[in-house]
């Protein structure tokens, strides 16, 4: 489609360039657009890397290449209501994908089900693994590209080069400041949450206690044998531990039971 409009007269800003020029560039847009895909993320992130540990300079095209995927997963770099936009409208066309997926008896692909996906906590994961990784990796090749340039830049009048400074990262803070609003909002696991706290039973009322235990001794008797006997109520409150014993059948006059 790009292609197509680049074809209308005074739309074309390679209009200029040789047949041999134009195809080159137009295979570095189709490698850039194809370098979007994140099926296509961790090859070239790796591919990058060990680019970064070799003496020969960054390939060129891997370059805009790499630089076109980080501007295009760049929305956690944004501010939190932006970013919180752009969140909202891709996992709406994931679940959207999700919905037709079941209504076709397909399974859902990854972050696709309505219904189980938790968006904080995905949010988080793609910060963390994907985002992060490839914007200091984006850095990386930036500072590694300006270091080179400036290793061939010529010296001033008196023979001096300008400071080597590196770039700047800007995205940082944002990373930083969107990840906590998304653990805020993060579903607490069943292990995060406090225990219910065991209630705690109110001291007995000793007042009432010894009113219960005077008034038995007042009218404390036992009957045995259908004969009524009056007995010494057993001081519970100041011998519980000596005078009180589990009762039981004892045995007779004559020692048997």
């Amino acid at each position: 489609t790009a292609y197509r409009y680049l074809s209308q007269p005074d739309c074309n800003p390679f209009e200029k360039l040789s047949k041999d020029d134009f195809r080159e560039m137009r295979g570095i847009v189709v490698e850039a657009v194809l370098g979007t895909d994140m099926s296509a993320h961790f090859t070239q992130i790796k591919n990058m890397q060990n680019a970064l540990f070799t003496p020969t300079t960054v390939n060129r095209n891997s370059a805009i290449t790499l630089t076109l995927h980080c501007a295009d997963i760049s929305h956690p770099t944004k501010c939190w209501d932006l970013h919180k936009r752009w969140t909202d409208i891709l996992m709406e066309e994931f679940f959207k994908q999700g919905d037709t997926e079941t209504e076709m008896g397909l399974p859902n692909s990854p972050l696709c089900n309505r219904a189980e996906t938790l968006v904080p906590e995905s949010q988080v994961g793609f910060i963390d693994f994907i985002v992060v990784p490839s914007m200091n990796l984006l850095g990386d090749m930036f500072d590694s590209l300006l270091q080179a340039a400036h290793n061939d830049s010529k010296a001033d009048s008196i023979g001096q080069k300008a400071e080597f400074r590196k770039v700047t990262r800007p995205w940082e803070n944002r990373l930083t400041e969107n990840r906590k609003r998304w653990k805020d909002l993060q579903t607490p696991k069943v292990s995060d949450l406090e225990p219910p706290s065991t209630p705690t039973l109110p001291a007995p009322d000793t007042d009432q206690l010894n009113g219960v235990i005077g008034s038995v001794e007042e009218k404390g008797s036992a009957v045995e044998g259908g004969v009524r006997r009056e007995e010494e109520v057993p001081d519970i409150v100041n011998d519980p531990v000596s005078t009180l014993q589990v009762s039981g059948p004892g045995p007779s006059e004559n020692g048997k039971p």
